[in-house]
Order: structure tokens, then sequence, then C-alpha cells
């Protein structure tokens, strides 16, 4: 690498399509993307999350590296309000540092006083600390600073690019003065301050600074994601952390009011996401004299006021057949002007036809894009927050999500849940196996049914009843047919029959099969071992690149398409509507198989698209053993005819027939699951996959510090918003380890010679369970920590007396 650029808050809305730019237009430095993960926290943490989760930024930089064939960026997670920041700089030496590891959201900086004082201390502290560290290791490199458009005093005149010569009482000032600052909360008065602190680094330390003045961002893609969800970067909706324009587009995608605060008549400049990035990337090469504080107005559309820019979206949605509306409420920042105010801006970026997209394309192209998966759009994220001006000792927020997070916290809660359905003191984190069954409430109603058989059918089909009727309230599923399978295995192979013998009708002999690398043997087996199946496993390259994997299936044009909605090696969500949507449009006539066994009990699933969608109820869902449900789509069903042919109907709903496992069987089976899937939904989906997802991100940290301080090299593959920590190692022989925690009764999953993403090594895989507590966890990870020093010790003890 010929050099170094850093960026100090990469993984943020701006940051991570910078990264990408500049990646590619310096495939010859090296670029570092700094990041702490505070933003990702924080918002899940007030209860909320952005539009679509987003992968860990080290798998969007090896998705990123596949897709353009460059292997120029790296990730560090470090604090910038911490030495590690100036020790950073001391060993990598970057000519080239982008700040924008700032709190952003002035809405946050007014909750209450420890958001305040976070505010003052990350933005003020963390621009100090670069500032020094550049004086001290790098005086010659080039900082381009984040500030705010909403510094500038807005008194009705022109707002300068950052310095004027004023005039007052007649006389002209004789040297360029900066232009008024003025703020009304505290991010905001945070960033007048670190205006001042570059200003004063440049004129007393000789720095070089450009100063970018950003106005609101708007938008979701730029040309390097290239429509791939895997590179797309967080947008955020919230009346926390949503910029206006970003969360009207989506409150008129979602079908819900735009709302204004006061009058509407608060003026607001504009910039896309994609101009934003193309003009923040050329400053890399655009470099100021040493010594100068160079400002940029970084602002496209001047004119909007908040209610121009709700009647212009309103406007552009009902062109697309939506039917938007408008809502007013109170005026929360206390900032409403009876009338629009009146001034210029001066930006150099003015006429500027490389950097200002036409507003209303982005904004036609971010409805269309939201669209695509408007259902993964909460309301709750549209409710008004508390106003600026009244006093409170912390957040203020809707009381039902402070509850949601509270309860996800709170040990004493879920503990209850724990002794009371799951008491056992073995630790099973490996439920993608075989989950840990609840205590068995049925002695009852076993002595009751027992040698009685017409009352064993009778609790059978009572209890196949609720099931789907739990089943309809919890996963809505229209056009579908849900039926319980005894083993998922089992109803796979007859699956994988009965559609060759349909499929043969026609006179071919040979089909096509179009799977993933990862898929498990209980799914994808029937299809590999039938040969008149003939399959095709596309690398992850393919699968994460849209574009490629559409030509793939445009040229094979395959019979059926088998993937997993959650991988089963990292426990990764990789299939939702959009992608099976893509899918269905590419190859129309093709049977969509999705195997949901590791995501039934904790994910949301894809209703839509695929033809059917199958898993086990033994792993998240904590059902019966043996248990499994199946959704068929209503066409499909009636295509293939039936999966049982013996003509015994268990059920007189006519929509089993054929579908529901006929004749004597384990009728208990039924009523355990129903009573799974009554548990599952009286805690709440939601509830249970942020209380298993809290679970695992607290796991995967401490992992990392035990593997990190032993010195065995790791990843983590997946992302963060699963119930899975999925650890790679290449070096390190895990399975005496997986062994050890054996023996002590702690299960985990160990896969040996795994491929992941073009990584090869060993998986140790942990799945969370939700009533699982951090006491039991600590246990767990000093069980690990001692098991990894001593052998470290043994080592090295070794290697000595070589």
């Amino acid at each position: 690498m010929n050099g170094t650029i850093l960026i100090l808050g990469a993984e943020g809305y701006l940051g991570w399509p910078l990264a990408m730019k500049l990646a590619l237009h310096h495939p010859d430095q090296k670029i570092i993307l700094l990041d702490n993960g505070w933003r990702k926290s924080t918002v899940a943490n007030l209860g909320f999350g952005p539009w679509l989760q987003i992968p860990h930024l080290s798998s969007r930089i090896e998705v990123f590296g596949q897709k353009y064939g460059l292997a120029n960026m790296c990730a560090v997670h470090a604090e910038v309000c911490s030495d590690e920041l100036a020790e950073l700089i001391r060993r990598e030496r970057p000519h080239t540092i982008y700040h924008l590891a700032q709190q952003c959201s002035a809405s946050y900086s007014m909750l209450g006083l420890q958001q305040a004082l976070y505010t003052i201390r990350n933005n003020e502290e963390g621009n100090m600390r670069l500032l020094w560290a550049v004086r001290e290791y790098v005086p010659q490199a080039h900082i381009i600073k984040l500030g705010s458009f909403g510094e500038y005093a807005k008194g009705g005149l022109p707002i300068a690019e950052g310095y004027f010569k004023p005039g007052y009482q007649g006389q002209l000032a004789s040297t360029p003065l900066p232009y008024p600052r003025a703020a009304n909360d505290i991010y905001h008065v945070s960033k007048i301050n670190d205006s001042n602190y570059v200003a004063m680094a440049a004129r007393t330390w000789g720095l070089r600074i450009t100063e970018v003045m950003q106005a609101t961002v708007f938008g979701l893609l730029t040309s390097e994601m290239d429509a791939s969800p895997d590179l797309f970067t967080r947008f955020d909706y919230d009346p926390i952390f949503g910029t206006v324009a970003n969360r009207f587009i989506a409150q008129v995608v979602a079908g819900s009011p735009m709302t204004v605060y006061g009058s509407g008549n608060q003026r607001t400049g504009l910039m896309a996401l994609n101009d934003a990035v193309n003009s923040l990337a050329r400053f890399a090469v655009d470099i100021p004299p040493m010594g100068e504080h160079r400002v940029v107005n970084h602002v496209t559309e001047t004119h909007y006021s908040i209610n121009e820019l709700a009647a212009d979206i309103a406007d552009i949605a009902r062109g697309m057949g939506l039917d938007p509306k408008i809502s007013f409420t109170s005026d929360l920042r206390g900032e409403s002007a009876a009338k629009k105010p009146i001034y210029s801006i001066e930006t150099s970026l003015q006429g500027s036809y490389l950097y200002h997209t036409d507003f209303h394309t982005v904004i036609r192209e971010s409805i269309s894009l939201l669209q695509k998966q408007y259902s993964t759009l909460l309301s709750h994220h549209f409710s008004p927050h508390s106003a600026w001006n009244e006093c409170s000792d912390g957040i203020n927020l809707d009381p039902k999500r402070v509850d949601a997070v509270r309860k996800i916290e709170n040990e004493a809660y879920w503990d209850q849940i724990r002794n009371n359905t799951f008491p056992s003191t073995r630790v099973n984190l490996n439920p993608g196996c075989l989950a840990t069954l609840p205590q068995d409430r049925l002695e009852t109603i076993k002595n009751q049914v027992n040698g009685n058989p017409l009352s064993l059918y009778a609790l059978g089909r009572e209890a196949f009843t609720a099931i789907q009727e739990e089943c309809a309230k919890v996963w809505p599923a229209i056009g579908y047919r849900c039926n319980v399978t005894s083993s998922t295995s089992q109803a796979m192979n007859l699956l994988a029959l009965v559609i060759l013998r349909r499929l043969q009708e026609d006179g071919k002999r040979c089909f096509q099969v179009l799977t993933s690398e990862h898929e498990h043997p209980g799914g994808i087996g029937p299809f590999e071992h039938l040969p008149e199946y003939k399959l095709t496993y596309l690398p992850d390259v393919v699968l994460n690149d849209t574009e490629e994997f559409n030509r793939c299936l445009r040229e094979m044009r395959p019979d059926i398409v088998f993937l997993s909605h959650v991988y089963y090696p990292t426990g990764k969500l990789m299939q939702d509507e959009w992608r099976l949507s893509n899918i269905k449009k590419a190859v129309p006539n093709a049977i969509l198989i999705l195997d949901v066994a590791q995501s039934l009990g904790i994910q949301q699933l894809p209703f839509g698209d695929a033809d059917v969608l199958i898993g086990s109820t033994h792993k998240w869902l904590h059902g019966p053993l043996g248990g499994g449900l199946a959704w068929f789509k209503e066409d499909f069903a009636n295509w293939i005819g039936a999966l049982y042919w013996n003509k015994q109907h268990l059920f007189e709903d006519p929509q089993t027939h054929g579908f529901s496992i006929p004749g004597g069987q384990d009728f208990l089976l039924y009523e355990r699951l129903r009573q799974s899937l009554k548990r599952y939904r009286e805690i709440g989906p939601k509830e249970i996959l942020d209380r298993s997802t809290y679970l695992a991100a607290y796991l995967k940290r401490e992992l990392n510090g035990i593997f990190g301080h032993a010195g065995i090299t790791h990843c983590f593959m997946g992302d963060d918003v699963s119930p899975v920590v999925s650890l790679l190692v290449s070096d390190y022989d895990p399975y005496p380890l997986y062994e050890f925690l054996r023996k002590k009764d702690i299960h985990i999953k160990c896969i040996k010679h795994c491929r992941i993403e073009a990584k090869v090594g060993h998986v140790l895989r942990f799945g969370l369970p939700y009533y699982e507590n951090m006491g039991r966890l600590r246990i767990v990870l000093d069980t690990i920590a001692s098991f990894v020093d001593c052998a470290i010790m043994d080592k090295q003890e070794v290697e000595l007396a070589v």
C-alpha cells in the first residue's frame, strides 16, 4: 500500500458508503474503518432499529472485497475518546483522516443529562484528541471534519461559506471572520465548539483542515452498493436518529401520516446520500495548504421548508400509487416560525451537476426500494419523542418502548421463566440442533387418555385445531396451508419424491436444483441422493451479489431453488421478502423451497414467494422432538396433490387431507406443540429475539476478549441481529475445548473444516436461548477461559522446552 486513509465513524450512515467510494478510488491505499458500535447499540437500546438489519462491518468488508476484487479495507474497533486513537495514528501514519465519529442526533442530546454529557464528551473530547494526535504524529495530514449546517445563526442574512467580512456601524472587517453561529440544542452547541477548536488548530498549529458543514442527508443508495443488500448502509427512520426526509419517506411507504412538528415553516438544507459521499470523497485529493481552515457548505437543496418538503414527497408518492397524508403535532423543538425564513446560502456546490442529483429522482428511488420490504417498517418508530424544553432526568420516550428495553435486560423476569419452564442445570447453547425441552406438565392428560384410543384421537384433533389458530396469530400466511409434520427430514424425503413424480410427467428425466454451500443434510439430502436431481451449489460470492445471482438464475433456469432462511453454521439471516421476490421474478416457473429450521421461533417468516416453508419445532421453538411445521402455497399444494397417499384423513379440514400425518401416532406431540406455540406467542416473538440477541452480543464481546488475549486468530461469522454466535478459527483446533465443555454439561456445536464466505476453518457455534441469564453465561465464559489459558500455557512450555 502506498498510503493510509483513516475514517472515524465508518459504520455510520455516511461512513460506510464513503469507505467503499474511497476504497474503489484509491485501490493502492489502505483504508482503515474505525468505529466503536455506539450508534448501533444506542438505537437498539432506545427500542428502535434501522429499516434493514445491517451485517457486521467485517462481513460487509468481505462482501465488498469479493464483489470488487479489492482487499484494501480493514476494520478497527476503537474509541475516539481514548488513547487508542493516538496510538493508531502513531502506528499507521494516515495522510488523510475523515472525522465522522460524533454523536449526530440533536434529539438524543436533549433527552436527558446523561445523553447531553455523552454528546459533549464524545464530540468535543474526541475532536480534541484527534487534533492533538495529528499535531504530534502526522502534522502534514489532511483532516476532513464533518460539521453541521445547523450551526449557523439564521438572522435573515445570506449565509456565507464559513468566513466573510462583515460590516458594522459603517466599517468593514479588515480580515475574514467566521460566520456567526447559534444553536438551541446541545448537539449543535458541541459542533459550534468543535468548529472553534479546528479553526484554532489551523491558525495556531498550522494543521490543514476541511470542515464540511453538512446539511440533512437523505436517501438509501450510492452507486457502490449496486442494489446489494449486504452493502447497504443503515437507514434510520425513528424520531431520534432518523433525518426528517428519511422519516417522511418511511412514513408514506408504511401508510402512516408524515408528522410535521409545529408550523412546518422551518427551513432545512438537504443533500442526497450519493451526492454527499461523492463530494466528501473528492477531499482526499483536493487538499488545502498547511494552516488553512477551509469551510464548505455541503448543501444542494437550499430552499425547502418542512411543509414544502412534506408536500413534495406527498406528490411524488401519490404519483407512485400511494395515499400519503400529512399530520401536524406540537412544536417539540421550539423552533417554529410564523412564516418561512428567507435567506440565501453561499456554497461552492451551487450549480455543480457532479454533486446534485435531482431531488424527485432520489425520493422515487428510495420509495421504490422501501416498498420491496415495507413489512420491516415498524409503526412505533413514527411516534414523536419528548419536547426539548421539558426537564427530565432521563429519556422520556414512549413507555412501551422503554418497558421493552427494560424487559430485555430484566434478569429476574427471564430467570422466572427458566426456573418454571426450563429448570435444568445443564447449559444447552446448541438449540439449533436440539433445544432444551420444557418441563412436561402432561401427566394428568396422559393418565386420562392412556389406553383410550378414541380419547387419544380426540386429543390430537383438538390440539391440531389449536395449533392452526396459534400459527395464524403468530405467522399470518394468506394463501398457504399450514400443517404439522412428524420428522421434518422424513417430510423432505416425501416432498422430494412427490415433486420428482410430477416433474417427470413432462417427459424430462433430469432436473436442476440450485442451492447454497450451507444447507443442512436433513433438508437438502433427499435431492442430493436421488439421481434424477442435479445440484449446483452456488458460492457465497454469487449469492451475496444480487446481480450475479440473478444472472445465474436466468442462465441455469433451475427447476428447484432450495435455500435456507437462516444459515445453519452461522445463524446468519440470508433470505428475505426482497431476495425471494427477486428469485421468483428471475425464474417464475421454478419451485422455491425455503428451509426455516434455523429461523422458526426466532425470525419472522417471509411468506409470499416461497412455494414451501418447512422447519423443525424442536429447535428454537423448544417444541416436541420430531415435530415440524410446513406451509404449502395453495397452487403448489394442488399441483403436488399430497404427501401422504393412503386416503386416511385425521382431520375434517379438507386442506389437511394428504398433508397431515394419517393413522395412529404420538398424539401427545400435538399437545406439546400447542403449548410451545402458546408460550412463544405469550412471551412475544420480538421479545424472544431481542433477548437472545442481547445475550449473544454479550457472549460475543467476551469471547472476543478471551480468544484475543490468548493470541488465537479468530473472526465472527454471521451478523449482529442473530441469537447465534459463530466463531471461526483456522490455526486452532477447538474440538478439545468442545469435549471439555461437554463434560462440564455445557453444550455447544463444533463444526470442523467449514468453508464460510471464502474463509476456511473450524466453527464453534453458540445459540442463545432467551431464558438464559448472565450468571450462567459467565460460568460458561470462565470455563472456556480457563481451558484456553491452560492450553496456551502448555503450548508455551513445550516451545520453551524445545
